[in-house]
């Protein structure tokens, strides 16, 4: 699955044509999002799992 990428487009969220919406990773706040969404919660339960077994 390719990423939807382009810069000119100003809309973070870009509907697909099957429907919903995808990210527009041109913009500089799908970044965000995806590390608030995604990378911060699996670092957090990476670290309190590790804590918990050691």
């Amino acid at each position: 699955m390719a990423l939807y990428r382009d810069p000119r487009d100003k809309r973070v969220f870009v509907p697909k044509q099957g429907g919903g919406v995808a990210l527009n990773f041109g913009h500089p706040v799908a970044w965000t999002i995806l590390v608030i969404t995604t990378i911060v919660p699996f670092t957090i339960v990476a670290v309190v799992t590790l804590a918990v077994l050691l």
